[in-house]
């Protein structure tokens, strides 16, 4: 029972109680302790009345039992508890004023003072014979240097860090109950003790007014202690107290505030202007720390990506550390290739985005990414080409979606315009195809022609080479594939070039073509390539007058084709002239090496050149990657193995695979190309091995025997 004065009762809170058997098998309570935690204004107090084991030679046990006690006595800490400021010091680092974090059990140690009283029951250590001579003398410091608990405390056994007033009196044990004598069957000795403990920081703060024992109450074996201390109290000064609250809350605040990273961006827009297919856009952010603490950036997810960007942009750096007073260069760059042009050309989606960069510690900061995407053919399905009738640069999304619903298929303009140039200025001149790169320059001009529906201009594209180089020398004044005495002076501007009435029938507009059934067409792929498709009239040149030419010879399409054959001028590597004689009868190169003799310009270079980029760009290639396995195989095989491969061709795609290998095959006739180069530089644009498919030793070498198979004329196995 813990009594207080009316006048102070309304200044104690948070009143608890708690109490541990300790007797037999240390569970039983005629051994234990009660403990009552309260807080007296703001200032958290616990006091522990406790009965330890009896004997003098039970000292161990008894300073086992406080160990004890100390563990098990807690009190529960109540949220919201009047006395749980936080302007008053804990007992122990990292604890409220209440002495504990809320939540956590209170020991008996979380309070600023913890006062332990009652029957402790420590005795003398030894008997001395002549005890009682210096009790009844008073001379009691003669023999408390034999008191067991002063001996444990010294030793630090026990009650560490308690303290006692001077022990001024009489030992409590054991008298004759009812009297004031001592039992002379037992040593007297203070069993009876009041202490105390206070937090670090405290220290002084309990003052020992009165400490003594009541020899006239003699209803026990044990005469009664009593003791007056004197506590030092938190008194809260309302106002000073809220006056420092803020303080702190301020100080902390311009702490926290400097601590906040903080970086400027000299703009919050990326603008990259017109984005091309295959071209990158590169523009630059200052991202400058102007903070006082170290600044760690990255740029994270947003709900529209699961990646902090977009597939087509690239960011670098996209994490690091600048220190204060730094900055850093932020790069963007984005780039259209085949995996990402497809939503963009067809105008589903757009070069606009928002990113996220991240401040660790700090606030996020949006960047607007834009730019406006120029749709190409490079990049785009041969599903939705198929069907475009228009430039693609020119068509909005409806017109994509509106062309998709069409049903009709024809071989894609872009395709169409670049055979055409080839036959008309490389093939029916004598020139070789698919073995020089091209110039960068004209390819650009050359992809624009094809996205904007522009005509390709031969004047700007053709450019003859010299004889210093190594190659037949041609001038715009001669003849350009026409045996002595035929026409002459043809204009490089002239689109009318004479070429083989054959390429100017099968190239004469294949834009909407019907798309024949594939057992037909690969029937008459088997006799003539160009045969396969049935061209209209839509892109038909207007036929050039000439005269019968004095020497000409007859193109074989196929050793059992029964059609008309066709007279076509001679090339001028085969005609019997002495600088060409060298090559004439000769094979055909497949090398770029083994044509360095051969006549070429970099103007039809560069066409043939687009040609294999186009088709490289295709997302998904013309003869499907779940066809690769089947059309390798029947690489390894034969002819008519290929053939068979080819009967589950989409119809889009076998409409232009007949059409250009129909121009491959002219090509090869008219010994602009071999078949075997052909079949080299082909292989890999028409068959694409899937991702997930392990390379295997052969697959490219059947690869190139599958083309070659296809090239073949019928009787030519």
């Amino acid at each position: 029972m813990v009594y207080a004065r009316i006048d102070v009762v309304d200044e104690i809170v948070d009143v608890q109680a708690a109490s541990i058997g300790c007797g037999i098998m240390g569970m039983v309570g005629n051994k234990g302790a009660v403990a009552v935690h309260l807080v007296f204004r703001h200032t958290p107090i616990c006091l522990v009345c406790s009965h330890l084991a009896h004997d003098a030679l039970q000292l161990e046990k008894r300073n086992a039992q406080f160990h004890d006690l100390c563990k098990r006595l807690s009190f529960s800490s109540i949220e919201g508890v009047p006395a749980a400021d936080p302007l008053v010091p804990a007992s122990q680092p990292g604890v409220s004023g209440t002495g504990a974090a809320v939540g956590r059990p209170l020991s008996v140690f979380d309070h600023s003072y913890l006062l332990w009283f009652g029957d402790l029951n420590y005795r003398l250590a030894v008997d001395t014979g002549d005890s009682e001579e210096y009790i009844a003398r008073h001379e009691y410091e003669a023999i408390l240097g034999l008191d067991q608990l002063k001996i444990s405390i010294l030793n630090k056994q026990a009650f560490v860090g308690f303290e006692e007033a001077k022990v001024d009196f009489a030992p409590t044990y054991k008298y004759v109950i009812g009297t004031a004598e001592y039992d002379a069957k037992r040593r007297p000795a203070w069993c009876d003790r009041v202490l105390w403990w206070t937090r670090p920081g405290c220290d002084g703060g309990v003052r020992s007014l009165l400490y003594e024992s009541v020899p006239s109450l003699s209803i026990s074996d044990h005469k009664p202690v009593r003791s007056r201390l004197e506590l030092d109290v938190w008194q809260v000064q309302e106002e000073r107290r809220q006056a420092v609250f803020l303080e702190v809350l301020r100080e902390l605040d311009r702490y926290e505030n400097e601590c906040i990273p903080i970086a400027t961006l000299d703009s919050s827009i990326v603008d990259f202007g017109r984005v091309y297919y295959g071209r990158p856009a590169v523009t630059t952010l200052k991202l400058a720390n102007t903070g006082q603490v170290p600044l760690e950036f990255n740029f994270i997810s947003t709900p529209a990506h699961e990646q902090s960007a977009p597939e087509w942009l690239r960011i670098s750096p996209e994490s690091g550390m600048l220190l204060p007073g730094e900055h850093t260069d932020m790069e963007f760059s984005v780039f259209v290739d085949s995996t990402t042009a497809m939503p963009l050309s067809t105008r589903i989606d757009e070069l606009n985005d928002i990113l996220i960069l991240h401040l660790n510690r700090g606030r996020d900061y949006f960047i607007q990414v834009q730019g406006e995407y120029m749709s190409s053919v490079f990049g785009m399905s041969m599903d939705v080409l198929v069907h475009c009738k228009r430039p693609v640069r020119l068509m909005a999304r409806e017109d994509f979606e509106a062309c998709l619903g069409s049903g009709q298929y024809s071989v894609p303009v872009c395709i169409w315009t670049l055979t055409d140039f080839l036959t008309k200025f490389g093939i029916d001149r004598g020139y070789s195809l698919f073995y020089w790169k091209g110039d960068g320059e004209l390819a650009w001009y050359v992809r624009e022609s094809l996205d904007t529906g522009e005509k390709l201009d031969p004047g700007r594209i053709l450019q003859w080479q010299g004889e210093a180089e190594g190659h037949v020398a041609r001038t715009a004044s001669e003849s350009v594939g026409l045996p002595r005495g035929g026409i002459t002076n043809l204009s490089l501007t002239d689109q009318t070039l004479v070429s083989s009435s054959a390429m100017q029938s099968a190239l004469s507009g294949f834009a909407l073509s019907p798309v024949p059934s594939t057992a037909e067409a690969l029937e008459r792929l088997t006799l003539n390539p160009w045969s396969a498709i049935s061209p209209s009239q839509s892109h038909q040149p207007e036929p050039v007058g000439m005269e019968q030419q004095e020497e000409d010879v007859r193109l074989s399409v196929s050793d059992s084709d029964s059609i008309a054959q066709d007279r076509i001028p001679m090339r001028p590597s085969l005609q019997s002239t002495d600088r060409d004689e060298v090559l004439a009868g000769s094979p055909l190169p497949e090398t770029i090496a083994d044509a360095a003799n051969m006549a070429h310009d970099v103007g039809v270079d560069t066409v043939a050149m687009v040609l294999v980029d186009f088709l490289k760009s295709l997302p998904e290639p013309l003869i499907p990657v779940e066809m690769y396995a089947a059309c390798v195989e029947a690489g390894g095989i034969s002819r008519a193995a290929a053939l068979e491969a080819m009967e589950v061709l989409p119809p889009g795609n076998l409409n232009v695979v007949v059409y250009l290998l129909a121009f491959l095959r002219e090509a090869v006739d008219q010994g602009s190309v071999s078949a075997q180069r052909v079949a080299m530089v082909f292989a890999g644009v028409l068959l694409r091995a899937p991702r997930e498919r392990n390379p295997t030793p052969g697959d490219d070498e059947k690869a190139v025997k599958f083309v070659s198979f296809l090239l073949r004329s019928h009787g030519d196995i």
